[in-house]
């Protein structure tokens, strides 16, 4: 072989390693920033919302039916969640009489039969989630009892008023009738009593017991 053909050679060899070596150069840049593209455009993961809190988070003492209702009634409304005794401002004396009484005292939570049937029903009280420590806002929520096929339970949950305050005061039952307390050191008490022909609690002014004509609630 000359001289001259063996430096074509070479130099053919040395042209070819060359290009191969700026391809692949050019391979890794494309490819990364492929990779950056694909993670910027994928969309950013919410943040799944918090679960609702266990009924027995209140630390109420619920039946088995009424805590199935309760939890269903909050995976309904995630943006409430189960008033608790430690919701109330500390009292200042004026319900160390009601305590005595009661023995166990919970100012949210409820029972009695509300519409005479012969069931026991249940009132319970919620907080919003968005409200603050020192203003929480109330929704007071009746869960009526039913029998089905020799099985108790609970009705959905029907709202008597949303978004009142209630850290001073507290439900109670006076034989049919559901009472909202707002302020135990006030004697101002809203009534509510089912209404069979309106299937639904209306609230009844207190001079209304003997009229017999109950006034729609406004809440």
């Amino acid at each position: 072989m000359s001289l001259s053909s063996f430096r074509g050679l070479a130099l053919a060899a040395a042209f070819l390693l060359l290009s191969t070596a700026c391809r692949k150069s050019l391979a890794a840049p494309r490819a990364a920033a492929a990779s950056g593209s694909s993670a910027a455009e994928e969309p950013a993961r919410e943040p799944s919302p918090a679960a609702p809190a266990s009924p027995d988070s209140a630390g109420y003492p619920f039946s088995r039916a009424e805590r199935k209702a309760v939890e269903e009634f909050l995976g309904r409304h995630p943006d409430l969640r189960l008033a608790k005794d430690s919701d109330r401002e500390e009292p200042s004396g004026s319900d160390g009489d009601v305590r005595k009484l009661y023995g166990v005292y919970h100012p949210y939570f409820v029972r009695g039969d509300l519409n005479d049937d012969g069931i026991l029903d249940f009132v319970l009280a919620f907080v919003r989630r968005d409200s603050s420590r020192g203003t929480p806002w109330f929704s007071v929520v009746v869960f009526t009892g039913k029998q089905e096929r020799g099985d108790s339970g609970f009705s959905a949950g029907s709202f008597i008023e949303r978004d009142v305050s209630l850290s001073r005061g507290d439900l109670s039952v006076d034989r049919d009738a559901v009472l909202i307390t707002p302020d135990l050191a006030d004697e101002a008490v809203r009534r509510y009593r089912w209404d069979p022909m309106r299937r639904s609690y209306i609230f009844v002014r207190d001079d209304a017991d003997d009229d017999d004509t109950p006034v729609p609630s406004r809440t």
